[in-house]
């Protein structure tokens, strides 16, 4: 099921909302929480109810090593059968048929099986229950019951793309929560914050998918500047994209009381990629430094063995994105990246205030975005061949004009008006005004992701009559634009 979906906005999360507080006023907590389950496993068997049988296995799978470890015996093998059995569901649903084409490749063989469909948000719940298992073996965490348990993994708002929660964020809410009555701020910043993800998605990703998919579709013909606009627009909205539905996520979770991790700080301002990575997909980062580069040494056993746990990390991370040799390059360039700006660090900032320091400080901010963005190129791309064509248009295209003829690909149903008139009384101002839009969406997307936080703005600004009135707007002009409803860009990873 889909936030940005009709049936979602007016059936779902209402009834899911007024449910779960009704049943929260009984002596017991546990129908208000078995509800919240049952919830959760409609919204995530909607689109396939086979994708079920995956996730409730998982979820016995590892609550049944969960009630081993009380034992306390046995800890490192219990602690290798549940980090091993995730992994092995991952590589199963995910990677299998990558691994195959590869064998295929290297043996000159045909081995052929039928297609695994991949389940949504395999990658999310595997590793939510890896810090799980990992951290109840390390006496970190609590054996909960099954109920607990299965509320915890399964929380709608989070199941698919996150963000990745711990169990230390959610359980203690969850079980604090006996006999409560909503909390009015609550539910307004989370209402609040779900109309600002829905806006981000619906009226700025969507748009700007329109004119990423057609150039992608056409990398053979552009130029040197549309490749360009390509790459920048596809980073800008794949921002949008999954920090809205981290926004949407987010704000759901208020509308029951609960508060989930953030997951984007500003990270398309960051001043180097490593920066750029402490406010990307936070809670991915967090998961991979606290179960992958910490276990490995961390930084505490020199700079070369820094250096190498900073490659596994980020190689790992492209294999997380997805199963293609297009995600593992992704990873291997951020990793050199980072190792670089480890090995050669940053001369130390003079007075932050002086010109000459904003100066640099906006040059590496460039630098960075352009480097994050080339590599999101080749994220996005089909295969390496099609990025190695990206490439070379971006940095030996000409010029063609294809920017100008690909640019009425953007269809804004807001201007369906206007560009009528314009084809009947002026055909010759369509391109400039397709340009004009395009323009438009590039300074409205550089504004917003330099402006403050979704968050910060609704503590600031949000009770406000003015902004409450806009936000009011935004949600009815989201909501009227949902006939255009497009997946969310992490599903697929």
């Amino acid at each position: 099921m889909l936030f940005n979906s009709v049936f979602f906005i007016t059936i779902f999360l209402p009834m899911a909302v007024l449910g779960f507080y009704l049943l929260q006023r009984l002596r017991s907590p546990l129908p208000g929480r078995v509800f919240l389950t049952l919830m959760s496993l409609w919204f995530y068997g909607y689109y396939n109810p086979k994708y079920l049988a995956v996730l409730i296995g998982s979820l016995l799978f590892n609550h049944f090593v969960s009630l081993l470890i009380r034992s306390g015996k046995h800890l490192r093998l219990l602690e290798l059968i549940g980090v091993t059995g995730n992994l092995l569901l991952l590589f199963v649903f995910k990677y299998f048929g990558f691994f195959l084409e590869n064998v295929n490749y290297l043996l000159h063989a045909d081995i052929t099986v039928e297609r695994i469909a991949l389940p949504l948000g395999i990658s999310f719940f595997t590793f939510q229950q890896i810090s799980f298992i990992v951290d109840r073996c390390r006496g970190k965490a609590d054996y909960y019951s099954f109920t607990d348990y299965a509320c915890f993994v399964t929380f709608f708002p989070q199941l698919i793309a996150g963000p990745i929660v711990l169990h230390s964020e959610f359980l203690p809410q969850l079980t604090a929560r006996e006999n409560r009555r909503p909390d009015a701020e609550k539910v307004y910043r989370g209402l609040a914050l779900f109309t600002l993800g829905l806006s981000k998605k619906v009226l700025l990703a969507d748009t700007l998918a329109q004119l990423v998919n057609a150039e992608y579709a056409a990398l053979a013909y552009l130029d040197a500047l549309s490749a360009w606009v390509t790459i920048i627009f596809y980073m800008l909205e794949l921002y949008f994209d999954f920090s809205g539905y981290t926004d949407m996520a987010r704000g759901i979770g208020l509308l029951f009381g609960f508060t989930l991790p953030e997951n984007f700080n500003a990270p398309l301002t960051a001043v180097s990629v490593k920066d750029f990575w402490r406010r990307w997909h936070i809670t991915l980062s967090r998961f991979f430094g606290t179960y992958v580069y910490i276990p490995l040494g961390g930084n505490r056993k020199g700079i070369a063995i820094q250096c190498r746990n900073l490659f596994i990390v980020f190689l790992l991370s492209g294999i997380w994105h997805g199963a293609g040799w297009t995600f593992i390059v992704w990873g291997i360039m951020h990793g050199i990246c980072v190792i670089f700006e480890t090995l050669v660090p940053p001369m130390k900032a003079e007075d932050p205030r002086s010109p000459r320091c904003r100066i640099l400080t906006l040059l590496r901010k460039v630098r960075t975005f352009l480097l994050v963005t080339l590599s999101f190129s080749i994220f996005r791309a089909e295969s390496l061949g099609d990025a190695g064509i990206l490439w070379k248009r971006l940095f030996a295209g000409g010029w063609n004009g294809m920017l100008l003829g690909i640019s009425g690909s953007i269809s804004l149903p807001e201007f369906y008006v206007i560009q009528k008139l314009i084809a009947m009384k002026a055909p010759g101002l369509a391109v400039p005004f397709c340009m004009a839009v395009i323009v438009g969406l590039l300074l409205l997307s550089l504004l917003l992701i330099t402006g403050p936080k979704a968050e910060s703005w609704i503590q600031k600004h949000g009770t406000k009559i003015g902004s409450a009135l806009l936000l009011a707007v935004l949600f009815l002009w989201s909501f009227a634009s949902l006939s255009q409803v497009s997946t969310f860009l992490y599903f697929d990873f």
